[in-house]
């Protein structure tokens, strides 16, 4: 292979970090290479390739090169700045619900995987965090379509012990280790798991049925919004096995709306 031949694909910034004076060590989700990591050497003393470009959740057309055999970086050696997403860094709410969503894809995924769906979600959750007028409330929806397209779709339609649909006369908790709902005639209600009421567990449900760019349709009021956050963030726990540390910060923010 070439390696001084530059390629190019359509990446979004999920974190960058200073490495040394000059540098930059770029994290981006591609839409035909996935989670990759690259290094933008010069980045900081760029005048043209990097300026005000290299911010998260910016959507670029990156040109660069593969790692070397035996390498794990790629050499990001230009991009040009197809959507700033300027609104999400303007506002401490839009950030930290962009935050939150993108450290569990990183966590969730694997670099060289791409997955087209993914990007396409990705893409999505990002435009409806910088333009929506209540951005929170597209979060949890995303968080369970990124899960779905990931293999990982909870079961939210019946009870998983004793098989029966979803009515109004039971109360429902939701189960992080199998990702599933247990009703009240099956689970004694003092069991420490969240609870999750029939509205929220609909609208999680219309959820899986929705286009992505239509999710903000779906309305959650404050209820519904915590409930389906704190049952989604067990699961996603027991999935990754380590903290999600923007999670303090967006639940905080909840508390608040």
């Amino acid at each position: 292979m070439d390696h001084d031949a530059s390629l190019a694909a359509r990446g979004i910034v999920l974190s960058t970090t200073a490495f040394g004076e000059a540098d930059k060590i770029v994290t981006l989700y591609c839409q035909d290479l996935g989670r990759i990591t690259a290094i933008a050497k010069g980045a900081f003393k760029s005048k043209k390739r990097f300026v005000n470009k290299l911010e998260p959740y910016s959507q670029l057309l990156c040109f660069y090169q593969r790692p070397r055999q035996g390498g794990s970086l790629f050499l990001l050696k230009e991009a040009e700045l197809l959507d700033a997403r300027i609104h999400i860094r303007q506002e401490y709410r839009r950030y930290i619900a962009a935050a939150y969503f993108c450290e569990l894809l990183l966590l969730l995924t694997r670099e060289h995987d791409p997955d087209e769906p993914l990007y396409v979600l990705l893409c999505g959750v990002l435009d409806s965090l910088n333009h929506n007028e209540q951005p929170l409330r597209i979060v949890p929806l995303a968080i369970l379509n990124l899960l779905c397209i990931l293999g990982y779709q909870p079961e939210l339609a019946h009870c998983s012990r004793c098989h029966q649909p979803i009515v109004p006369q039971r109360r429902y908790r939701f189960l992080p280790g199998g990702g599933c709902l247990l009703c009240s005639n099956c689970q004694p209600e003092a069991t420490p798991t969240p609870r999750l009421s029939l509205q929220t567990i609909r609208i999680l449900l219309s959820a899986l049925t929705l286009p992505h760019n239509r999710l903000h349709r779906l309305h959650l009021n404050r209820q519904n919004l915590i409930e389906a956050t704190e049952a989604l963030h067990a699961y996603t726990l027991h999935l990754v096995q380590r903290d999600v540390h923007a999670y303090a910060s967006f639940r905080e923010i909840l508390g608040n709306i």
